[in-house]
């Protein structure tokens, strides 16, 4: 009875929390002090590529798959000043498939290199997700998964399981397309101080990606239930 009723309070805090997190980051989006850093970096990035385009877009593109492949580093940062430069239509195809060659190239580790991924301390990162996939999984569950998880994940993981190329670079390609016009939206609204649009692109990456995860681990539960029967 205590188990049932805990976990019919979980959706409850975990709503909870997201609704405080978004709300802690409005307040910051919305304070002085975090508008004048994003205007001064906005322009110091802006002018850099306005002197040198090529050299940006190049940086920008490589800056992007990096930031697929580590936690750590983020390529948002630079999608303002990159909209403003080259466009968004541009900017969404140089951060998709920035994305898209980190995501080939964590998979291309995952498969060939798995014992460098033990020694930098992923090893343990990715067990947390080793449950949910398997080499058998088919493609609308590893859509859901790509959609998700951190970016740095999936082509690890997949990589490291020798799940089939073709089908993971399509997921990603879906999955990344969204969050690029998603983010795109997002840093241009920021850029132009209109806080709507940014609320609600960000608002719909987050409910996406909380629904693929929800349906993940219904889908995990239905699944262990049925093993548990046999």
């Amino acid at each position: 009875m205590v188990s049932k009723l805990s976990a019919n309070r979980r959706p409850v805090w975990f709503w909870l929390a997201v609704g405080a997190a978004t709300v802690l980051i409005g307040l910051v989006v919305l304070s002085p002090p975090f508008k004048a850093f994003v205007d001064q970096a906005i322009d110091w990035a802006r002018a850099t590529m306005e002197q040198h385009p090529a050299a940006g877009a190049l940086v920008f593109f490589l800056f992007s798959a990096v930031s697929a492949m580590l936690a750590f580093a983020s390529s948002v940062v630079l999608v303002p000043p990159a909209t403003e430069v080259w466009g968004k239509p541009l900017t969404i195809v140089l951060l998709w498939g920035g994305w898209l060659l980190g995501a080939v190239a964590a998979f291309g580790i995952g498969r060939l290199a798995y014992p460098l991924l033990a020694r930098s301390g992923y090893e343990d990162k990715l067990a947390k997700y080793q449950d949910y996939v398997s080499q058998r999984m088919k493609f609308w569950a590893v859509l859901l998964f790509c959609i998700a998880v951190p970016s740095e994940i999936p082509g690890y993981l997949f990589g490291s399981m020798h799940y089939p190329f073709r089908k993971f670079l399509a997921a990603m390609a879906i999955a990344e397309a969204g969050y690029a016009l998603g983010i795109v939206v997002a840093g241009e609204s920021l850029a132009i101080d209109r806080p709507l649009p940014f609320f609600v692109a960000i608002g719909i990456l987050a409910v996406v990606a909380v629904l693929a995860g929800l349906v993940l681990r219904a889908v995990r539960k239905h699944r262990s239930g049925g093993l548990q029967r046999r």
